[in-house]
């Protein structure tokens, strides 16, 4: 059983290299995530460089996913960790200022210059993911003054966090406008907004990339508490969903976290767009070979919520063994797809586009296809099929490295690129069930259901179209070797099936009432003759009829006799 659900793994200091990243995509990556916050453009070209290599290498794209810094608010650099002791109150002051002249027990510098006026006395001051907590007491000569209410040691450029107050900064800092555009020039494929709040933050980065006739997919990361009040909204404009699971924790409290986590991908699969659940879900293996058991139901809860895809951070950013993180999870996943918690539920289908795959999902399902075949431009179309959760895999057939790469984020699709165009191939259909006979993906007789993407892809209509098939035999005429089989019809003529041209449709057996013909075993490519029954042949010639490969003759008695006279002319 292949796996659906996609993975996303961060690249860092323990697998940047190209035979690393090349290992990652045998493991099961999907789609590489550039941090922002660490590293110069320099380290990212090498990155995406890298990726695109391995890539070729591995003979599959990934996708790329870079992911902004946004607004986030960070210790700033300290000459040596602070030691916070409870009861203490210290002063968090701009970093490049010069201290205050306060009596308190010492100083904290902040990146964010904004803190001292977001930060209200009494709203909780977080340092470090939620491990050491404070409360704010005022402001006093440009300072915030906060009393240490769970101390501990403090580093340089950990993270603040300020869950009961409205931060002011800007959700696009001029750092992340640097990233944006450096990813843009570079082809990254997605974009990650960071401690996004509304809809807004989404639309003015669109606005900005629009005016400059740039597309690029945006991901709303989802970790302040008003994100999660402006959720449908955010879902609504973004192209796809983060749920960052780390500062949503720190903001929100850890207990909340999984009841917002299912809501957010219910809403993501009613409205669809896809969602990646993230952060701390194979923590431990950051430096364990192993995960542990609730590392484990994480990974396979997510799943069972709707996920669109899962993605690991440190584990494979700067882990011991980044290959086998992927692999583990890969193997949790596929083993929780294997055993769904419960039955499928289909969004509604809005539009043309979305009532056929929808249709084109259940098809497949009921004829019992071995494969949906996408043809797609864009790989729109493959994102409304993933919508729909077939249970059939989908081979999205595209003609573009960026469609073929975006289509890496999408639910059961397997993206791959063909080169072709509708006015100079229109055989195109053919070319790809070749591929998949040639990579043993389809074999003669199996069904499929062909699909085909509105637009570009349609040559008299914009609408898209859905059709099932059967695979059949290429192979030139001369090359073939036939196996006849000829039965005798009580005396009324001949019966004959050409067992290489059959491709076990079951047309045949469908329509006669008199069994005659009995349906293909299981590894056999063709229907058989029940000879008990062939004298029950009426001679109606309707199995001729439905014979799509003419594989099925019937020759009565006259028109035999009617050849002997000919032949005796």
């Amino acid at each position: 059983m292949a796996r659906k659900a996609k993975i996303v793994a961060t690249l860092g200091p323990a697998s940047s290299g190209t035979q690393e990243i090349r290992r990652l995509i045998d493991a099961g990556l999907d789609m590489a995530r550039l941090n922002m916050s660490h590293g110069s453009h320099k380290d990212h070209l090498e990155l995406i460089y890298n990726v695109r290599a391995a890539s070729r290498e591995a003979g599959r794209e990934v996708a790329i996913l870079a992911d902004l810094q946004g607004p986030k608010i960070r210790v700033g650099k300290l000459v040596e960790p602070l030691e916070l002791v409870n009861g203490q109150e210290w002063a968090i002051y701009p970093e490049g200022g010069t201290p205050p002249n306060l009596r308190c027990d010492g100083f904290i510098p902040t990146t964010y210059a904004g803190l001292v006026n977001d930060a209200t006395p009494g709203c909780r001051v977080l340092f470090d993911d939620g491990y050491l907590q404070a409360r704010a007491v005022g402001t006093e000569e440009g300072a915030l003054l906060v009393r240490i209410e769970h101390g501990g040691k403090l580093k340089s450029h950990k993270g603040i966090n300020l869950p009961d107050s409205r931060v002011s900064a800007p959700s696009v800092t001029s750092k992340d406008q640097m990233d944006l555009f450096f990813g843009v020039k570079h082809d990254v494929d997605y974009v990650a907004l960071s401690f996004v709040r509304d809809a807004k933050c989404i639309l003015n980065v669109k606005y900005m990339l629009h005016a400059r006739k740039i597309f690029k997919p945006i991901i709303a990361k989802i970790e302040r508490p008003e994100a999660i009040s402006n959720i449908k909204e955010i879902i609504r404009v973004a192209d796809g969903i983060m749920i960052a699971r780390g500062d949503m924790a720190v903001e929100i409290g850890n207990h909340r976290v999984p009841s917002v986590q299912r809501r957010i991908i219910n809403l993501c699969r009613e409205m669809g767009k896809p969602v990646i659940t993230a952060t701390q879900m194979l923590e431990s293996m950051i430096q364990n070979p192993t995960p542990t058991r609730a590392e484990a139901s994480d990974v396979a809860n997510a799943i069972w919520d709707g996920s669109d895809a899962v993605m690991l951070s440190g584990e494979t950013s700067v882990g011991v063994n980044p290959i086998h993180a992927v692999q583990v999870m890969s193997s949790i996943v596929e083993e929780a797809e294997r055993h769904p918690r419960a039955e499928r539920e289909d969004p509604e289908a809005d539009g043309i586009a979305g009532a056929s795959m929808m249709a084109a999902a259940r098809i497949a399902e009921q004829v019992e296809a071995r494969w949906i075949i996408a043809l797609t431009a864009t790989g729109h179309s493959c994102w409304e099929l993933a919508r729909f959760r077939p249970s059939v895999p989908v081979m999205g057939a595209a003609r573009t490295p960026g469609a073929v790469r975006r289509m890496s984020l999408y639910w059961g699709i397997t993206p791959m690129q063909f080169d072709y165009a509708v006015e100079d191939k229109p055989d195109i259909e053919n070319e790809v069930i070749h591929w998949m006979r040639e990579n043993d993906l389809l074999q003669v007789g199996e069904k499929i259901v062909i699909v085909k993407g509105g637009g570009k892809l349609a040559t008299h209509t914009t609408s898209s179209s859905i059709r099932v098939d059967m695979v059949q035999d290429t192979r030139h005429v001369e090359d073939e070797v036939h196996t006849i089989i000829e039965e005798s019809i009580a005396g009324k003529g001949i019966l004959s099936l050409d067992s290489s041209l059959c491709v076990a449709c079951g047309n045949c057996v469908k329509i006669c009432p008199h069994e005659i013909w009995t349906p293909a075993n299981k590894g056999t490519q063709a229907v058989g003759i029940n000879p008990a029954h062939v004298d029950s042949c009426t001679l109606d010639m309707e199995c001729v009829r439905v014979c799509s490969t003419q594989a099925i003759k019937i020759i009565t008695a006259d028109a035999m006799a009617a050849q002997v006279e000919m032949e005796d002319i």
